[in-house]
């Protein structure tokens, strides 16, 4: 067996195990003996790089679960113009907030920090200029409080280009590779990846290809499919449930019919089984080309079947965690005590949600009263 890339014969040595959907998405299943290290390493440096650029915040949106490493933060900003450090699970404001009052008595700061290591380095830094500003009191005072931005969330998304296309494509041959089936054979891929030939791939938002698709949740799948009459072999590629890519690789097979697919879902990192209708001649194979099966309406109800599922899973899971830190509030706050006031403690509660409730109310969730 050779390398596909460079058709350098595989050895234990510098044979690899290839994500069949890349890692950086959530990809856990690998190939071997399909590529190099060599090459293995290459094409992760520039195609799968590339794709990951692209789709790195639904990533971080989706929380996938990857078998190593983890998707780098971005820096976002909302529709407020604040600035925010958004990760797989945490968003933190970009900046700390330092504001400085004069008065009579002296001068007074008053300091928002994501936590209070970054409190601390503040404080810190203020007494380099206050000689006089004690640190660990000035921190034993702070409190602990959740800080919500004020705007929303905006996202622009872009998918696809030349070498994005190839990692598309490498991922269809890897398939390929994982069931027995020479990727070699596939002149249409061939050209693209080797010689720069003609993107042998296109958008698709036209009826559903997953004859079994499960409800919410956003699927990586690649489909091959191979027609002995029909003298092709076509993929269909989608992550996210929202990018969704046919793929010419043959115009000229020659060999059985076959079927194979591979699907997960990058929330759990779970495969589940999926069936698929993959059957386009060449007339509708060159529309898909030229964008003629691109609906937008289509790729719009794509985002939606998708993004509202994980946007309330991560409300419930949020609600979960302020219900606890108010527990924890609670407890440290009346811990020791013989007898608690249940004025006291139902003033207490309300307050260590005030945040969270207004919050709701700027977001529209709940009625301002």
């Amino acid at each position: 067996m050779d390398c596909y890339l460079c058709s350098e014969p595989l050895t234990p040595q510098n044979d690899s195990g290839e994500h069949i959907i890349p890692n950086s998405i959530g990809g856990i299943r690998e190939v071997k003996g399909f590529i190099c290290r060599a090459c293995n390493g290459k094409a992760g440096e520039t195609w799968d790089t590339d794709l990951a650029k692209q789709l790195n915040k639904l990533a971080l949106f989706f929380r996938v679960v990857r078998d190593r490493g983890e998707n780098r933060a971005e820096v976002i900003e909302t529709t407020a113009g604040e600035k925010l450090i958004y990760d797989k699970n945490s968003l933190k404001f970009f900046a700390p907030e330092i504001k400085k009052e004069v008065k009579e008595d002296g001068v007074h700061f008053q300091i928002s920090a994501n936590d209070m290591k970054q409190a601390r380095q503040i404080v810190t830094g203020l007494k380099r200029t206050y000689p006089t500003l004690d640190v660990e009191r000035t921190l034993a005072s702070a409190t602990a409080q959740p800080k919500y931005p004020d705007g929303y969330f905006h996202f622009e998304f872009s998918f696809g280009g030349l070498s994005v296309g190839k990692s598309f494509v490498k991922t269809a041959l890897a398939l390929l590779s994982a069931n027995g089936i020479n990727p070699k054979i596939c002149e249409r891929a061939n050209a693209y990846i080797f010689n720069d030939g003609e993107p042998c791939f296109g958008h698709y938002y036209h009826h559903d290809l997953l004859i079994n698709r499960p409800v919410g949740v956003p699927v990586h799948c690649i489909c091959v499919k191979g027609s002995k009459s029909a003298r092709t072999v076509q993929a269909y590629l989608e992550y996210f449930g929202i990018v969704r890519i046919v793929i010419s690789l043959s115009a000229d097979y020659e060999g059985d019919d076959f079927k194979h697919s591979y699907a997960i879902d990058p929330t759990k990192g779970q495969e589940f089984p999926v069936d698929f209708d993959l059957d386009f001649d060449e007339s509708e194979v060159r529309k898909i080309y030229e964008y003629q099966f691109y609906d937008s309406q289509v790729a719009l109800d794509c985002l939606h079947a998708v993004l509202p599922h994980e946007i309330q899973r991560q409300q419930e899971q949020h609600l979960e965690e302020v219900f606890a830190n108010s527990r924890k509030a609670m407890e440290r706050r009346f811990a020791g005590s013989d007898h608690v006031d249940p004025d006291e403690f139902i003033e207490a509660y309300v307050e260590s949600l005030t945040p969270y409730i207004r919050h709701l109310a700027n977001a529209g969730r709940i009625r301002h009263k």
